[in-house]
């Protein structure tokens, strides 16, 4: 019988494909050895079992080091020896991982040894107590977790030999790491900005409301300003010429005009009182020099995303208007190595955009729809709402228009539009073809239409890759999605597309 959407294949669907496989090779539980640890910062507790959850080695300390990796192993080595159990039915797992585990599993897969994880709150439920929990219950529910094949692999995947240094998956790791740290840096920033309007307030009253100050608030001239004796009253003592000056140097176009509009400003702005006046200034000046900092650090990890994205076919994602390569760059960290993408159902639950579903009651009773899942990656989560808003703003005008038909039909259209742009996503990047305009996708479309939407579609890459440096010569390069694709199309349309708009 053909199986459909809402008919599933199989009742383990979420089992992980690497675990099927050991059971599968092995074809008996007892052949497979797998070893459930408890982490901690210092020693962790380890406990083997084979594959039907008999237990072959007690509960047993490992110190979190090169020595308790060592140690690790050689306890394991003596009942594999004994059960004739292969290194490739080996397999270890643990709790979701915290940082300072990340070196010791690291050096278990540069053994080609298998790592997993467990969802924590799944592991807890698995736990033969569910109201105590020790050292040894938490160990039996990481085991049966495990034996039940529900895990995920940590980390990213180790080279099959020395020739094979550069694994692809290794690209989308770097990707998360940078992305997962700008977005903090990102957090933190805009931490420092609402403090800067916090002292502001005080010091100089209505200098970063853009309403009324001449000013866009935090561009350069306007913390050149705050980083040295800035208050209304310092303000209102300057020279009109030296402070159009200071403007000018800045960047401020008619400087003369945006001095004297300061000078009166801070005039009739209510200054501080006299002896909160230092402490304010100087609190204002540190705060300043943090906000750059961080603006520069996060300005840099993103400029280095994207040049690894570039090298990744979800650059493609950049040639859908209002995408720009943070967004597609942050995506990419989450979902990783496009030849693992899920189906479209599982990426929408994996990002936590659909809403639970319940139903009772007999197949007549009619399924009710509750709130999203807390359990789901909220990074990708946000990287997904966030790409659906900025295509409801600046995105192409079909999918505006269905979001506005959602809006207007009372339908949560935000999270509609994230379903929509997860499918988009996954259809580029498998089929590793830019987005085009819809008329040169449908059965009649010419080869002018073809070349005009290429054409099209190739000036919107120009314009957003062109401000990172060395930006335009990789994405021309025909090494990478993009630099294949152009020159596939100037070969089969006969077209130009040109390195500048």
């Amino acid at each position: 019988m053909k199986t459909t959407s809402s008919t599933p294949s199989s009742i383990y669907r979420n089992q992980n494909a690497l675990l099927r496989a050991i059971f599968e090779k092995a074809t008996d539980p007892r052949k497979v050895l797998c070893v459930a640890l408890d982490y901690a910062k210092r020693k962790h507790v380890a406990l083997c079992c084979d594959g039907n959850g008999d237990i072959l080695r007690q509960p047993f300390p490992v110190e979190n080091s090169a020595e308790g990796v060592s140690f690790l192993i050689k306890q394991i080595t003596a009942p594999a020896r004994r059960r004739k159990i292969p290194k490739c039915n080996i397999f270890f797992g643990g709790e979701d991982e915290p940082s300072y585990v990340a070196n010791f599993t690291a050096a278990l897969r540069l053994r080609r040894y298998l790592v997993l994880r467990v969802n924590a709150a799944e592991a807890a439920q698995n736990r033969e107590n569910l109201i105590a929990s020790t050292d040894l219950l938490d160990l039996l529910g990481i085991a049966k977790t495990l034996l039940s094949r529900r895990a995920r692999a940590t980390g990213h995947s180790t080279p099959a030999s020395p020739a094979d240094s550069k694994n692809p998956t290794d690209i989308y790791f770097e990707i998360r790491e940078i992305t997962r740290s700008r977005r903090i840096l990102v957090r933190q920033q805009t931490a420092a900005s609402n403090r800067i309007h916090a002292l502001v307030d005080q010091l100089f009253p209505g200098f970063l409301d853009s309403s009324r100050s001449p000013l866009t608030p935090f561009c350069e001239a306007s913390l050149a300003l705050m980083k040295e004796r800035f208050s209304s009253i310092e303000i209102a003592r300057r020279r009109p010429l030296t402070l159009a000056s200071f403007l000018a140097r800045h960047g401020i176009r008619q400087s003369d005009e945006a001095a004297a509009k300061i000078i009166t400003l801070a005039s009739n702005a209510l200054p501080p009182a006299p002896q909160r006046l230092s402490a304010l200034q100087h609190a204002l000046t540190a705060t300043v020099d943090l906000r750059e900092c961080l603006t520069r650090n996060a300005n840099a990890l993103r400029q280095q995303a994207a040049l690894l994205l570039a090298t990744t076919p979800y650059a493609l994602l950049t040639s859908i208007p209002g995408i720009g390569f943070t967004l597609a760059s942050g995506i990419a960290g989450e979902l990783g190595d496009p030849r693992r993408l899920a189906s479209v159902d599982s990426l929408c639950a994996y990002a936590g955009i659909v809403p639970s579903t319940f139903q009772s009651g007999g197949p007549d009773q009619p399924a009710s729809q509750g709130h999203t899942p807390a359990r789901c990656n909220h990074i990708l989560k946000d990287w997904t709402v966030q790409s659906a808003q900025k295509i409801s703003l600046y995105g192409p005008p079909e999918l505006k228009d269905r979001i506005a038909r959602w809006n207007a039909n009372g339908q949560h259209a935000l999270f509609a539009a994230a379903r929509r742009y997860l499918r988009l996503l996954r259809s580029l990047v498998l089929n590793q073809v830019p987005y085009l305009d819809p008329r040169c996708r449908s059965s009649t479309a010419t080869d002018q239409d073809h070349a005009d939407a290429a054409l099209q579609t190739w000036l919107v890459l120009l314009r957003k890759w062109r401000p990172i440096p060395e930006g335009i010569p990789l994405i021309t390069n025909e090494s990478t999605p993009l630099g294949f694709w152009r020159r596939l199309v100037m070969e089969s349309r006969s077209i130009h597309l040109p390195l500048k708009p």
